[in-house]
């Protein structure tokens, strides 16, 4: 049994389903990635995953334990999550941030202990942001912020991570050592990782699994190499691509090919 198993999920916001039919599974420290276009129920997705929703039905379990048999502190024992959108609402120091990720483990009142403390460094110089430890988040760039967000879920110290679109927000540079950082995660501390996605390049060196979601249902999944063909991208994006091999990964890579170029063949 996987660590996470999805059966027959379906969720919305009270005025239809926006996800359904949904079947899927995770392997203990497998790199996942959910693609799909706006609107294809992503971030629903993530949200139904972790009980964020009322309106959902089908069988989700979490360890083999079903999701809605478990109290939110279980859940976020379990999952932690970096949203798309931060939600940072005071300007907090970083490591003040970071160290809300150990409040599930604490009792009532209780203050950080040393422990908790060792976990924050630890946590703190694996994403590369030690020297940031005092800083207030307002004086950020997204690229940082997007850091701590993964830091602060990574003091929680859970073996499953979900986030919704991790690159949204970055450039190239930042988009890339997210991703970097999620792999490394993943290699050397086993965690278990879900991520939503809009760059489909971004995503092909890293993830194991590519997850293809198109009108809120699961329309193929499998390897990199395996999905990412012309037929699986004009049938979700609706758009025409050219497929070639990444000289340093050896793996798939699109480009997207413009309307101009399309046009012009058809007349042609």
């Amino acid at each position: 049994m996987g660590i996470l198993e999805v059966q027959g999920l379906r969720a919305g916001y009270g005025d239809g389903d926006v996800i359904r039919d949904i079947d899927m599974s995770l392997e203990r420290g497998e790199f996942a990635c959910v693609l799909g276009p706006n609107g294809s129920g992503k971030s629903t997705l993530i949200k139904a995953l972790q009980g964020l929703l009322s309106d959902m039905a089908g069988e989700v379990r979490i360890d083999g334990t079903p999701l809605l048999r478990m109290t939110r502190r279980e859940v976020a024992r379990k999952i932690a999550f970096v949203p798309q959108t931060p939600d940072l609402t005071f300007d907090f120091s970083v490591f003040e941030v970071v160290a809300m990720g150990r409040y599930v483990h604490q009792g009532r009142l209780a203050g950080l202990s040393a422990a908790d403390r060792r976990i924050i460094e630890d946590v703190l110089e694996l994403v590369a942001i030690s020297p940031l430890r005092d800083k207030r988040i307002a004086h950020l760039s997204g690229g940082e912020r997007q850091r701590v967000l993964i830091a602060r879920a990574l003091a929680q110290d859970t073996p499953l991570v979900f986030l919704d679109e991790p690159s949204s927000h970055l450039d190239l540079n930042y988009g890339l050592e997210v991703f970097e950082i999620l792999e490394r995660l993943q290699r050397e501390k086993g965690k278990t990782i879900l991520a939503t996605e809009h760059n489909i390049n971004l995503v092909i060196p890293y993830a194991r699994r590519i997850i293809f979601l198109k009108a809120g249902r699961v329309v193929a999944q499998g390897d990199p190499a395996g999905m990412i063909t012309r037929d699986h991208i004009q049938d979700v994006f609706r758009t025409e691509v050219d497929i070639r091999e990444n000289r340093h990964s050896k793996l798939p890579e699109i480009s997207l090919v413009p309307r101009s170029a399309r046009k012009q063949r058809l007349e042609e």
